[in-house]
Parts: structure tokens; sequence; C-alpha cells
């Protein structure tokens, strides 16, 4: 009962201006609410993201986790892969303070300022963290920094949903986030993106979360992104699977972002 109107404390009041703040005053509870958001609406394109992190990682792969909050991603990093070396990347002390179990390098910085080399890790993740920021292009600029030649740059974000009816039904979810979490919801010309074989998006709900690959030689910028009749084929199945209309992705082939 205590947790449920400790939840309800955190809803209903105002949330402080500061991003820090917001995020320092949910450390406690933001796992719990982190699996709600995941039920209601990010499971999907999370679940993408790990089917192509599973592909990648090897017992060498340095990994940041970018925005890392309380450590969910990286806990399931390490259980996939337990030789990977971790980064844990996170502007809250607070945040990073619960994530103690989870073995690797701390470091108290905003994603788009990242204090590491050009060209220094394998692979960069990221969950629910560039919509938090005054700058995406900033951050995912500096998710491409970081990585290797031959890296990946894996991101999840909230987005705004396509068409009045979609954006009508889930105005009360986005209202939540946005005046709760310090979170945004990304339109199109505010999503860090670039379309080319090697990058790959997967949508979700009618476009109200997206997962993002990108490599290298990826350039974000603001773009009209492409429909689902315009996508690469592999996108496109990876698209209709989410939204329920085609089933499993089937692709036997290895996809272009490899």
């Amino acid at each position: 009962m205590t947790a449920v109107l400790d939840d309800l404390e955190l809803l209903l009041s105002s949330a402080p201006p500061e991003t820090e703040a917001v995020y320092s005053r949910l450390a406690a509870r933001y796992e719990h609410f982190r699996t709600l958001w995941l039920h209601l609406a990010g499971g999907s394109v999370e679940r993408a993201m790990f089917d192509d992190l599973a592909t990648l990682l090897t017992p060498t792969t340095r990994v940041l986790d970018a925005g890392s909050g309380t450590g969910p991603l990286a806990r399931r990093i390490h259980a996939l892969q337990p030789d990977a070396e971790l980064i844990l990347l996170d502007l809250v002390p607070a945040m990073l303070a619960q994530a103690a179990d989870v073995p690797g390098e701390r470091i108290v910085a905003s994603v788009q300022d990242i204090p590491l080399p050009d060209e220094s890790v394998d692979i960069e993740v990221s969950g629910w963290t560039i919509e938090t920021v005054a700058d995406p292009f900033a951050a995912v600029s500096e998710y491409l920094r970081v990585i290797k030649p031959d890296g990946y740059v894996l991101y999840t974000f909230c987005s705004l949903p396509n068409g009045w009816a979609s954006r009508t039904g889930t105005a009360l979810l986005r209202a939540i986030i946005e005046n709760r979490f310090a979170g945004n919801f990304l339109a199109t010309e505010e999503t860090p993106w670039h379309d080319c074989e090697r990058s790959r998006r997967v949508r979700s709900l009618s476009g109200l979360t997206t997962y993002v690959l990108l490599r290298k030689c990826c350039a974000v910028k603001g773009a009209i992104l492409p429909p689902v009749d315009g996508a690469t084929r592999y996108e496109a199945v990876a698209i209709a699977s989410i939204e329920g209309v085609g089933g499993t992705p089937q692709a036997k082939e290895s996809p272009a972002w490899i």
C-alpha cells in the first residue's frame, strides 16, 4: 500500500523543472515505472533492440550505456554476454546508485557531452533518453563520435505518433510522460535519423515508440522519415510485425546493417 501511495504522490505532484531533479526524485521507483512503460508502449521496440544486441555482442565488446539510469539495459547486456565491458553513464548520481549490482565503469555526465575519446567503444546503447535532453541531435552525434569505425549505435525513444486518432488516443499517456518524467515525444523534424542501407528503424503503436540502429557512416539530421512503403524490406517486415499485421519476421539473410 505504501508503494502505491508513493507512486500516486509522484504522479500527482508537480515535477521539478530540471531533468536531473526529476530523476533524482524518481530513482528509487524508476524500475517500477519503467516496467509499466514497457508493458503499455515501449516493450516491442526494446525487444527489437535486444534481438540485434544478441547478434552483435561478443566477449570482447566494449559497450557504453548512455543515459543508463538504474541500469536495466546494462543488466540485460551483462546477462547476454557476461564478459562484455560495460560503461554506465548518467547525469543523475541517484540513478547510478541503483545500478550498484551491475559490473562496469560509472560516469556521471550528460549524453550531450560524453567524456570519452573518439572511437573508444564498440557499441553504444541508449534507452528512453534522447527525448529527455535539450538537443537530441547533439546526443546522437556524441553516440556516433565515440563508437569505433565498425561500431553500432542503438537507441529507443518516445516519438509523436502518426495521425489524429493515434495522437488523441495516446494524449493522456503522453501528458504523464511529458509532465512527470521530463520526456518529449519527438516529431519528425526533432528525430535524429539517417536513412541508408546500413541504418534500421523500427516503430510501434503508429509511431509512439521508435528504435533506431545507426553505423559510424551515418550523419544524423532532421529529415522526413520514410513511410513503411518506402522503407527497406527488412525494416518494413519489422514494422509490420510490431504493428501486428505481419507475424514474426522470417528474413533469413543478414540485414544490410551487419
